[in-house]
């Protein structure tokens, strides 16, 4: 099978470094990818000009059989619409592709089919907006209800912070028109979780749990960020539990869908906070999460080739999957300023180099220098560092000792990560 990776983080070159492993990959390209994808792998044109003619283009001349698709902004676009009469393609449509692309659909979409989720209000005016945190508790959290990169998020206790985020959407524009609506949500209490699940139009098969740290610093503290680290399994999740997600979020959604006319093929993920044994929404996702993906498919020990493949033809074999009894930890090296303006082309080729066998390594903001085959980064989160291991704290043991003997000037990480909040 001839595969073709849209994408250039972390998630992708773990994917990459997954489908390798597969006895049905023929040829594999990825675009534009990063330091960590062989050079050979990468495809160097922009395949994103003139509406995806150049994708389709290269499509066809590669042969290519199945694309996998990384990033939600693509799929929210119509990727997987402009290439269905050209190749398979593993990401969801345009029109199922809106439960991330949108929030306030989501939102509804999650009432009309009863699926646990936040109570929550839409604005598109600031002082309507603004006036309504006279009526509702702290904390605050406010969305825009577009896509933002991850960064469209704030969750405040303090009402002149909540008022600045609802001024920064509405009418200062940061988001575009992503933050044309945002959304007021009910604060979920609670341990978070992501599950992700391979669609094929008819069911939804659910990988293990993670749990991943989104914000920038120690003990939950700074910023949002597209995460800082992430574990798997997660130790307050049980069977009993994952028949509930099941059931009550994975069904019905695929139901719901169902419903209006549309087959949701590919991954879609759940965020989910939970509380006394139930599991609510916090938002869905069209794609693999990151840096979930990168502890996760260590530990699948299915194909990933395979189930993609399915999952894109409508017809996935398998009801469960099989994960490694192990425990899986990431933690991902940033530049210094990330979330904001960070350090750029920072040089790894020492610290790639002193990697011990026991890790592994997948590369997010990075590049490769052929000529000096030196690695630099080129993004906010450059690295991630993953071991797997009989438990958290092993895993932990071994991924911090190797970055307290390998430091790097101007990057920073999380130093508890696996730690439970």
């Amino acid at each position: 099978m001839n595969v073709l990776i849209i994408g250039s983080g972390g998630r992708e070159h773990c994917i990459y470094w997954k489908i390798l492993q597969s006895p049905l990959l023929e040829e594999i390209y990825v675009y534009p990818g990063n330091g960590g994808i062989l050079e050979e792998h990468i495809v160097k044109e922009n395949l994103f000009l003139d509406f995806f003619k150049k994708l389709i283009q290269f499509v066809e001349d590669k042969k290519i059989d199945l694309v996998i698709v990384g990033p939600e902004q693509p799929l929210v676009d119509g990727i997987a619409n402009v290439l269905q009469n050209h190749c398979l393609v593993f990401g969801p449509t345009k029109e199922a592709a809106i439960i991330e692309g949108s929030k306030s659909w989501a939102r509804d979409f999650m009432n009309q089919n009863k699926i646990p989720s936040a109570k929550y209000k839409v604005f598109t005016n600031s002082k309507e907006a603004i006036h309504f945190l006279e009526e509702i508790h702290p904390p605050y959290v406010i969305k825009a209800d577009g896509l933002a990169a991850g960064k469209g998020v704030t969750v405040t206790s303090e009402r002149s912070l909540a008022i600045q985020a609802i001024q920064d959407i509405l009418d200062k524009k940061i988001f575009g028109q992503s933050g044309s609506k945002i959304l007021i949500e009910e604060f979920l209490e609670g341990q978070e979780a992501s599950v992700f699940a391979f669609c094929d139009g008819n069911q939804a098969v659910l990988m293990q749990p993670a749990r991943d740290y989104k914000r920038a610093y120690d003990q939950n503290t700074g910023p949002n960020t597209g995460g800082m680290g992430s574990v798997s399994p997660v130790e307050y999740i049980n069977e009993e539990l994952m028949n509930q997600i099941q059931k009550e979020i994975f069904d019905k959604v695929m139901n719901g869908f169902k419903k209006l006319g549309i087959s949701y093929k590919g991954l879609l993920y759940a965020g989910l906070m939970i509380k006394d044994g139930k599991a609510k929404i916090v938002e869905f996702n069209c794609r693999f999460g990151d840096p979930e993906t990168q502890v996760l498919l260590p530990l699948l020990q299915d194909d990933l080739l395979e189930l993609c493949f399915q999952s894109a033809i409508g017809r996935i074999s398998k009801t469960h999957l099989t994960f490694k009894k192990a425990s899986s930890l990431g933690v991902v090296l940033a530049a210094k300023g990330y979330p904001q303006d960070y350090k750029k082309n920072i040089n790894l080729t020492e610290f790639l180099n002193n990697v011990p066998e026991n890790l592994y390594i997948f590369h997010a903001g990075t590049k490769y220098d052929s000529q000096s085959r030196e690695f630099y980064s080129t993004g906010g989160r450059i690295l991630n560092i993953v071991s797997l291991g009989n438990s958290i704290e092993e895993n932990r043991f071994k991924i911090y000792d190797f970055l307290e003997k390998n430091p790097i000037e101007n990057t920073f990480y999380r130093k508890d990560i696996g730690i439970l909040y």
